[in-house]
């Protein structure tokens, strides 16, 4: 059991355990928050620690592998607002579950301090609330929102990764110079960072879990704030395109744990509930993206925005590629690349050109190979005319009530269909698509 603790005096003494001291070791947002907002409640200061808290611990414990990569967390809270976080504490680590397949254990215990007043919030307000990762997902979301409403409020994720800050303020100046003035920015960060000499330390970047499965629980908890804040109702908005939000496993080596769920609807839904509960205040999360395929999405932003793709980073290694914005081999890059080149975009953004390699001919271990057979596999499972019976036995995830499943085949099935046609210009990958 992995132990993790919050703790708020600089001077205690925490053995056996990591310890995450908000303004430390811990960076929960507050700064920024104050900046946009002013003080924040104590509901509100809970609220931001336990979104900082659960993503700087899900970086710390770095997994193992194969049967060692399912983690076993045991996270203490302490928070003022004791009864609202209670009342949530099993859907919040039911939520963990779904999105890291870890074992979480959350722990709150009492804080001092005077909890939040009831406050009759005013009348609904014109706008919404969109998380801007710096995606092309989130860029064609605000490009779509600026044709429904005036006022659409960003909300940023920010650490020491420039290329992805970088991209977030481009971004951010372009949509208020091209859409008329109708967005503003609110970019928190969020981190755990080493103050050993203060005795807090934290693991280096060498030494954290790279894949960051948690980060959209912390993400939707700045995101539901804010919303309250700007009496904003049922706006929050998380654009991931289908294919990622639903991410049935690319193989059976990737069911399960090994599938990242970080916008899955079931996901979305059980955050809908449980910061409408928290705040007292109803939260609606959608994604208005979930039945669409990544190249469905590129053509919301063609050809007006065209230029502006480049700008777009859409990849899991991006602050660990050196000269290039895209490592190429990663499987959110694959997507990307059958997404723009279905729509006849080719970039030299990618650090490693994998469809024109060999891929036949590279190691077992070769990640890009990896991920490049698997994907090819799970196009053919779609260019097939099955039943959905059959399709059921290969992805028992489509056995829900979480989505439409009809429509998620039907958008595999496009997908299935772009792929191969952009496949047909690298011959090296028809000889593994069998």
């Amino acid at each position: 059991m992995n132990k993790v603790t919050v703790v708020f005096d600089e001077n205690r003494d925490v053995k056996n355990v990591l310890g995450l001291c908000p303004d430390v070791n811990l960076y929960t947002g507050r700064k920024q928050f104050i900046e946009k907002f002013g003080n924040p409640t104590t509901l509100e200061e809970d609220l931001l620690i336990l979104g900082a808290a659960i993503f700087a611990t899900d970086l710390a414990i770095k997994r193992g592998q194969q049967h060692n990569f399912i983690r076993s967390i045991e996270l203490t809270i302490p928070v003022v607002n004791l009864p609202a976080f209670q009342n949530v504490s099993e859907d919040i680590i039911y939520a963990l579950h779904v999105l890291s397949g870890d074992a979480w254990k959350i722990k709150f215990v009492r804080r001092p301090g005077r909890p939040e007043w009831t406050k009759d919030w005013g009348p609904q307000q014109t706008g919404k609330v969109l998380l801007f990762s710096g995606g092309l997902d989130s860029f064609a979301a605000a490009v779509s929102l600026a044709n429904e409403t005036t006022r659409i409020q960003l909300v940023s994720h920010v650490t020491a990764n420039q290329v992805i800050s970088g991209t977030q303020d481009y971004l951010t100046d372009y949509l208020n110079r091209a859409l008329g003035g109708k967005f503003s920015r609110v970019a928190f960060r969020v981190t755990g960072i080493g103050k050993p000499t203060k005795g807090f330390p934290f693991p280096q970047d060498k030494d954290r879990e790279e894949t960051q499965r948690t980060r959209s629980f912390m993400f939707l908890c700045l995101a539901g704030l804010v919303a309250r804040r700007q009496e904003y109702h049922d706006v929050v908005m998380i654009a991931e395109n289908g294919q990622m939000a639903i991410h049935l496993p690319l193989s059976a080596g990737r069911i399960s744990a090994f599938s990242t769920h970080t916008a899955h609807p079931e996901f979305v839904t059980l955050m809908s509930s449980i910061l409408s509960k928290i705040l007292n205040y109803k939260i609606n999360i959608e994604n208005p993206f979930l039945y669409k395929t990544k190249s469905e999405v590129v053509k919301l932003i063609l050809p007006k925005h065209k230029e502006v793709i480049a700008q777009t980073v859409s990849c899991w290694r991006a602050n660990r590629v050196s000269n290039y914005h895209h490592c190429g081999i990663c499987v959110p890059c694959l997507i990307r690349r059958i997404a723009l080149e279905s729509n006849g975009i080719a970039l030299p953004e990618y650090e490693r050109d994998l469809l024109q390699e060999n891929v036949a001919q590279l190691s077992a271990d070769d990640d890009g190979k990896r991920n490049l057979v698997d994907l090819c596999e799970f196009i053919n499972s779609f260019k097939q005319n099955q039943s959905l019976a059959e399709l059921q036995l290969l992805f028992p995830e489509l056995a829900t009530d979480s989505y439409d499943v009809g429509r998620v085949i039907r958008m595999y099935k496009r997908f299935a269909i772009e792929a191969l046609t952009v496949f047909k210009a690298y011959p090296e990958v028809l000889k593994i698509m069998g």
